[in-house]
């Protein structure tokens, strides 16, 4: 009988050791600071931990994206500063050298004409700087903001007799360029008189004229300036008329900017585009051409003609305007992006607390955990170790 009881105490005590040494494990285990080691450990908790991380990533992904976005929205506010600081120079040489009395200094005034271009082309350069291979003032990836062959002719205007200022010169009039051919000097500024006496026609490019002596138009009321280029008349000229038009290159970097996905699956507007800042186009533009622009005022320069030189200046201060008005859309989509992500970081520094939070021990708790079952596992070693050390005689008896 005494036999029995002994085994069983042994038996039950090997058993409750074990117990306790396991729990000391599992204490010792949370002491690293996770309080789930193994997924049997807390299953809704490891549940809860995916879903954390799930949207941590999402998060992550988005935060990205937008802090990308604001890069590419700083630096193209950046050449548009560049940009618009170029048209107030240009707007300063206008004031300067507009009816002024360098008339009778020819080598001045083209000499001058060197300024115009050197802005033309710092506006290229401006326009097709890219970000991670991407030009930042078009979403095309695999569209060059600039083809050499794809040219535009700018919208026909006219100096009427006696008139300060230039206006439309409507649908009667128009200049065009071939695709495929490249005129000799781009950026080119076109100059058309109208030779009321004979009905013809007297043409300057860039300061060189086409033609020495007037000329008709073709029979297609054409008149052909070499180069795939050509100026077009359908309407009635008035005696005095003085046309003007450029051939400037064609912006091709793509018609919008990627759009910036943020939460939800919503998305804001990326940078404005080439054509709205450079020719004009869209609903925050002033529809100004500010290479033909650039182009225009080189021409009056190298024509070394003062009065034309002053009427650009309704025209670059319209472009100045252009670029200004486009900053400030620049400006407000890029505080609502830092604003989105701002939101962002919250959301990922609260998903990063909760998803640590469910996985982290309470070093406290274990720390009181650990004491106690050390404890325990002590008492019960040194129950253990007194039933095995039993005598023969107790065990006899």
């Amino acid at each position: 009988m005494m036999r029995v009881t002994n085994n069983l105490l042994f038996k039950t005590g090997a058993s409750a050791l074990q117990g306790q040494q396991q729990e000391m494990l599992k204490v010792q285990e949370q002491s690293n600071g996770y309080k789930t080691n193994r997924p049997s450990d807390d299953p809704t908790g490891v549940y809860r931990h995916m879903i954390f991380s799930s949207d941590l990533s999402g998060v992550e992904s988005l935060k990205k994206t937008t802090m990308s976005a604001a890069e590419r929205l700083t630096l193209a506010d950046s050449h548009m500063s560049q940009i618009h600081d170029a048209l107030v120079d240009a707007q300063d040489m206008v004031l300067q050298m507009g009816e002024s009395m360098l008339d009778g200094s020819p080598t001045i005034l083209k000499a001058a004409a060197e300024k115009p271009l050197a802005w033309y082309q710092e506006m290229i350069s401006g326009i097709n700087t890219e970000l991670d291979e991407v030009p930042i003032f078009g979403g095309g990836k695999t569209q060059k903001p600039f083809d050499s062959k794809n040219l535009t002719a700018t919208a026909v205007q006219v100096k009427r007799k006696d008139a300060t200022t230039l206006t439309s010169a409507g649908t009667g009039f128009s200049g065009s360029v071939t695709a495929g051919q490249v005129p000799s000097d781009v950026p080119m500024s076109v100059k058309i008189t109208y030779v009321a006496a004979s009905n013809q026609y007297q043409a300057n490019v860039n300061g060189t004229d086409v033609t020495t002596a007037p000329v008709s138009l073709d029979a297609d009321g054409q008149l052909d300036l070499g180069g795939g280029v050509k100026f077009t008349v359908t309407g009635q000229p008035q005696i005095g008329d003085v046309y003007y038009f450029e051939v400037v290159p064609q912006y091709q970097g793509g018609s919008e900017d990627r759009p910036i996905r943020v939460q939800s699956g919503s998305t804001l507007q990326g940078n404005v585009t080439g054509s709205e800042l450079l020719e004009g186009t869209g609903g925050y533009s002033r529809g100004v051409n500010i290479l033909g622009a650039m182009a225009a005022l080189r021409g009056a320069l190298l024509r070394a003609d003062t009065k034309e030189v002053a009427l650009q200046l309704n025209r670059v201060q319209e472009a100045r305007a252009q670029v200004s008005d486009l900053q400030g859309v620049t400006g407000i989509r890029t505080t609502q992006v830092q604003s989105v992500t701002t939101t962002l970081e919250s959301d990922e520094s609260s998903l990063t607390k909760l998803r640590a939070d469910n996985v982290e021990a309470d070093l406290f708790k274990v720390l009181s955990d650990l004491e106690q079952a050390s404890q325990a596992l002590q008492v019960m070693t040194a129950s253990q170790r007194q039933v095995m050390n039993t005598s023969l005689i107790d065990f006899i008896r």
